[in-house]
């Protein structure tokens, strides 16, 4: 009986949308999806409704499969869980855009920058969706003649992975400064949960079940099945010398948070044209890595900034080109918030917990440039891509030492080629991406890689068969130092009503 006041919202929205006035149009799609690593079929409402300068666009779906419906999405169980039931229909809730006074975006972030981008470069929040469905925050806002920017990805987690903020004000005609402050509370909040219990699934011998954590349940039953007639005090002896299999305390556990800090001034040389140089500078500790016969995490280091001492951005017809040149110092990264953040925040590797903070030891002094187009091509397509080639100093893991001579490179790009140039064709895109690796163009996976597509055909008025694809790369465990893919495959058919 559930399910049928379900369906009643989900034409009630349907019908909403339709009768709005300026509705720019619903969506309805039948597909499926991957969650906790079972599939579901998903049935799903979206309505895109204007309303003057206001934009709200719903994503109101249901999972099932042979064993019934999926009902963590619809728990009012508690004020928190009917707080997150809401707010996890709402893909995005929209004011205004970039350039007005006042805007902000609300829900999913496809692409956020803060201030000239040497901290945060082309964020998305959306990058696991809608596996993993989070509701973030772009606030842009100019009030007294200062301008406020404002960053939250996600409102559902107390510990997002990116929190941040921006000032910034003109001190001389054409000239202005800008203060940026972001921080990430907790890295290994980053680790998968999937029943909610506080465990992440790496610790939790029972990763689908809430009610069961602790591995000596796991352990018990092992050991009294091999050695069958041993009493509970043997165990408890056993079990208290084996160096405890699961040691992790929610309550205990210490949070390992980053931050970084900004300082940018921009100065418009024409309407086409402006200059600007900014500097970074990561806050947070990692192990030092010493050389004494082997390596050895002995000691705490701080980490390091980055300089761009000048930059550009101009359109030149129909492209708008961005230059600059970087100076990195030991420890720092350009961009340490970019696309793929969500993805390699924290991973886990034959070693244990790895956070993309203290794998910075592996950048030593580099120096380069970056540069980045954007253009409509006859009206065919539209390309988006940036490449960075920096020289300089990175970390040998057999010497022990930084070496001389190395390449740190990235190259990210997007095309997508207008749908009505082809017939049947509704939807082509595709992106890539791979961060700081001596060169990007081999393809060698690492955990910066992130590569997908999304493609429509038209089977009917109205009607769309959608293809969406992504793959990011984890540590392969059987293999160390080596990386496999995690592929996300959605196929749904869409309706337009």
């Amino acid at each position: 009986m559930r399910i049928i006041p379900l369906l009643l919202v989900f034409s009630l929205f349907a019908q909403d949308a339709a009768n709005a006035p300026g509705k720019s149009g619903t969506t309805g799609s039948i597909g499926t999806v991957t969650l906790n690593g079972q599939i579901y079929n998903q049935l799903s409402i979206r309505p895109e409704i204007p309303i003057g300068k206001l934009g709200l666009g719903l994503d109101v779906y249901l999972y099932f499969n042979d064993k019934g419906m999926y009902w963590d999405s619809w728990d009012f169980s508690s004020g928190g869980s009917a707080y997150k039931t809401i707010i996890d229909k709402i893909y995005y809730l929209r004011w205004g855009q970039p350039d007005d006074n006042l805007y902000f975006m609300a829900g999913a972030l496809p692409s956020v920058t803060i201030g000239q981008g040497i901290l945060v470069n082309n964020y998305a929040n959306i990058m696991e969706y809608p596996q993993v469905r989070q509701v973030g925050l772009n606030l842009q806002a100019k009030v007294a003649g200062f301008g406020i920017e404002l960053i939250h990805s996600n409102f559902k987690s107390g510990t997002p992975g990116i929190l941040g903020i921006r000032g910034s004000r003109s001190i001389l005609p054409k000239l202005s400064l800008g203060v940026s402050f972001v921080t990430d509370m907790d890295q290994l909040a980053g680790l998968p949960d999937s029943d909610g219990d506080n465990y992440p699934d790496y610790y939790d011998f029972y990763p689908d079940d809430s009610e069961k954590y602790d591995d000596s349940l796991y352990w018990r039953d092992i050991y009294f099945g091999i050695a069958e007639g041993d009493t509970e005090l043997e165990f408890e002896t056993w079990y208290e010398n084996s160096d405890g299999y699961n040691n992790y305390d929610p309550e205990g556990a210490k949070n390992d948070p980053v931050s970084g800090v900004a300082i940018d001034f921009t100065y418009s040389l024409s309407e086409k044209v402006t200059l600007y140089s900014q500097a970074g500078f990561l806050l947070g500790e990692i192990d030092t890595l010493t050389n004494e016969n082997s390596i050895n995490y002995t000691d705490k280091t701080k980490l390091g900034w980055g300089l761009v001492p000048i930059g550009a951005r101009t359109k030149l017809g129909p492209i708008n080109f961005l230059a600059e040149y970087r100076m990195g110092f030991e420890r720092f990264v350009f961009n340490y918030w970019d696309r793929a953040y969500d993805v390699n925040r924290v991973s886990v590797s034959a070693d244990g917990v790895v956070t993309r903070e203290s794998q910075l030891y592996l950048y030593g002094k580099l120096n380069g440039v970056y540069a980045q187009a954007e253009m409509s091509v006859m009206n065919f397509f539209t390309l988006s891509s940036g490449y960075q080639n920096m020289q300089g100093e990175k970390w040998d893991e057999i010497l022990g030492e930084y070496t001389k001579g190395e390449s740190n490179q990235t190259f990210l790009s997007t095309i997508a080629i207008n749908p009505s140039l082809i017939p049947k064709v509704g939807k082509a895109e595709a992106f890539y991406q791979q961060s700081n690796v001596p060169n990007p163009f081999d393809f060698t996976p690492t955990a910066s890689t992130i590569w997908g597509y999304n493609v429509g055909v038209e089977i009917s008025s109205g009607v769309m068969l959608m293809y969406k694809a992504r793959t990011t790369y984890i540590t392969d465990l059987d293999t160390p130092g080596n990386y496999k893919p995690v592929e996300s495959i959605q196929i749904e058919t869409q309706f337009i009503f």
